[in-house]
């Protein structure tokens, strides 16, 4: 069960692999993506190591700042067979499937009922979101656009400055870091190099 699964997944990726490279013109349709480690040479007389090195090369020079429109139709269809892969891996579990549903929409029912629950909920959604800010940017980070671009130097980094220099103003770490009273002070205390670390190191 667990290989058939195992090799289901993997043949799901490959097709989805083989149907971008397709579009990039680096693979033909219907072309079976294990020709790739295999040594033998193909009718065309080219070896699939020299396609797969053809085939990278065509990759490296698709740029976001060079070729913005083409990176955005690739990512486009890219997107579309993951999720098209994603709903088809969720169907297989119609049960976490349906519990996720119903937890989600007891989720969403609290934020319009008024009661005790309503601080907790609303500190909730902001943990939520501010994490999800940053495996935003961790991905963005990874994806690069073309750039090189890291979420340390843009945004970490700054984040880590902050938090330094407020915890050194305010002689203590008890601020908030999100939110409307981010970053003000509210009481007084010590701020050693751990007090620091244990703030930032969630981030």
């Amino acid at each position: 069960m667990v290989r058939r699964r195992a090799g289901q997944k993997r043949a799901k990726r490959e097709r989805s692999q083989a149907h971008v490279l397709s579009r990039l013109g680096c693979v033909k349709d219907g072309q079976d993506t294990d020709a790739s480690y295999s040594t033998d040479v193909e009718p065309s007389g080219r070896s699939p190591r020299d396609a797969q090195q053809s085939a990278r090369g065509v990759a490296e020079q698709v740029k976001f700042f060079k070729t913005p429109l083409k990176v955005s139709y690739y990512s486009w269809l890219y997107v579309q067979s993951q999720l098209r892969a994603a709903g088809a891996y969720a169907m297989e579990y119609p049960r976490t499937l349906l519990y996720s549903a119903v937890v989600g929409m007891l989720y969403t029912a609290m934020h319009f009922i008024r009661g005790p629950h309503t601080r907790v909920i609303s500190s909730l959604d902001g943990t939520i979101s501010w994490y999800s800010y940053w495996v935003v940017l961790g991905i963005l980070s990874s994806i690069g656009l073309g750039a090189g671009l890291h979420t340390f130097v843009l945004f970490l980094g700054p984040h880590i400055a902050r938090v330094t220099l407020t915890a050194h103003e305010c002689q203590s770490v008890v601020f908030a870091v999100r939110g409307s009273g981010a970053f003000e002070c509210i009481q007084a205390g010590g701020a050693g190099f751990s007090d620091i670390l244990q703030k930032v190191i969630l981030e």
